[in-house]
């Protein structure tokens, strides 16, 4: 079945979550991502938590599936013509330097656009190409901490928590990283004139936050509002997580109407919405097995589901019949369980078939196919240290 990014060429600087994300899901939906690394290997190659045999880290492999793999001394003058080579034969360069550190290097888009002028840049960063704080390093939890999101989860009298996500800071800019790009080729494709995306994690993770509008409005927070922290209008909640005999489930958020009615039969308790609802239902559940609580809620429309844990998610059987869960070979690893493509279509298909590259496993390939050198100049090019 036919990729819908297949003929687009992109030259991938990025490098720990926020732009690597982004590349991944551009690669997953068939374009040629060619991930370029200093000869020594890029942040995060050899780190990022646990490192694996063959001296790779675990987030490293996840990120970079189904991407091809160069090394570029970028420092050097030989480095950035072979890069600049490279983008006349493009279609999209993604990078997630400091801002600055392009046009410092002399390839800022200015001088990628004369080179060719249908080149889209993509820079994530944390507070975007212009703005006071535009200079400024971040990560993760720095452009939570920016946009308020950080300061809505926390309680007002107590000190703001280390989240226990995976880098959302990062992965959400890097989705939005990811439209951006999309947009500039529908541009592109309408008027035949390259584009620089500039997305920055303060900016994309304020964009979703509607706790900020709602605070504006009504002097609340979305969590609030919920439950998920305290400080909010008082009310009696009875959706959250219950203790079952074997594990946890949710039940509910918002519980009204016919589900409220359909719950308060099937817990034979009698009303739940007065300060007891929540025991009579930590009690109802607490009798019986997750598979039992949720099969019975959710013939009754109640919207109702497991905790499952990371081995749970990779035998489920909706996750399975969606091919969430693949199996891929590792040429260190051998067998490896991995994520699937979550984006379904009716005649195209995104997938990740293929590992994380080895440090410049595809330098031949590139520079003789794609570019004309010779193998006697690719040996050269090696022993100078440019790739």
């Amino acid at each position: 079945m036919k990729k819908p990014l297949e003929g687009i060429r992109v030259l991938d600087l990025t490098h720990v979550w926020f732009g690597p994300i982004c590349t991944m899901f551009l690669a997953g939906l068939g374009a040629e991502v060619i991930k370029i690394e200093p000869p020594w290997g890029s942040i995060g190659r050899f780190g990022g938590g646990v490192v694996l045999k063959g001296n790779v880290g675990a987030s490293f492999i996840f990120l970079n599936r189904q991407k091809k793999g160069m090394t570029l001394n970028l420092k050097t003058e030989k480095g950035k013509e072979i890069f600049k080579k490279l983008v006349e034969i493009s279609d999209i360069v993604v990078e997630n330097y400091v801002p600055g550190t392009m046009e410092r290097l002399g390839l800022g888009y200015e001088t990628l656009k004369r080179i060719n002028p249908r080149i889209i840049m993509a820079s994530g960063s944390g507070y975007g190409q212009y703005g006071p704080w535009s200079r400024r390093p971040s990560f993760d939890l720095v452009g939570r901490a920016t946009s308020g999101v950080t300061w809505v989860s926390k309680h007002p009298d107590e000190p703001p928590r280390m989240p226990a996500d995976d880098a959302f800071g990062d992965t959400i800019p890097g989705l939005f990283l990811l439209i951006g790009i999309l947009v500039a080729l529908r541009h592109r494709d309408l008027t035949g004139e390259g584009q620089w995306v500039d997305v920055a994690q303060a900016d994309a993770m304020l964009s979703i936050l509607n706790s900020f509008t709602m605070w504006h409005l009504a002097h609340v927070t979305f969590p609030q509002v919920t439950g998920a922290v305290r400080g909010g209008p008082s009310r009696i909640r009875i959706g959250g997580y219950y203790k079952a005999k074997d594990g946890w489930v949710l039940i509910g958020g918002a519980i009204s109407g016919k589900r409220y009615d359909s719950l308060v039969k099937i817990v034979g308790k009698g009303d739940l919405l007065d300060e007891s609802g929540v025991k009579k239902i930590a009690d109802w559940v607490a009798e019986r097995t997750c598979e039992e609580v949720v099969d019975a809620l959710s013939k009754g429309g109640v919207i109702v589901a497991k905790v499952l844990s990371l081995e749970e998610v990779a035998e489920n059987p909706q996750l399975r019949a969606r091919e969430m869960i693949v199996e891929m070979e590792h040429p260190h690893l051998g067998r490896i369980r991995t994520t699937g493509f979550p984006i379904k279509f009716t005649t195209l298909k995104g997938a990740f078939t293929e590992p994380e590259p080895m440090l410049g496993q595809h330098n031949e390939e590139i520079l003789t196919k794609l570019l004309g050198y010779s193998r006697e100049e690719v040996a050269k090019l090696k022993e100078e240290g440019i790739i």
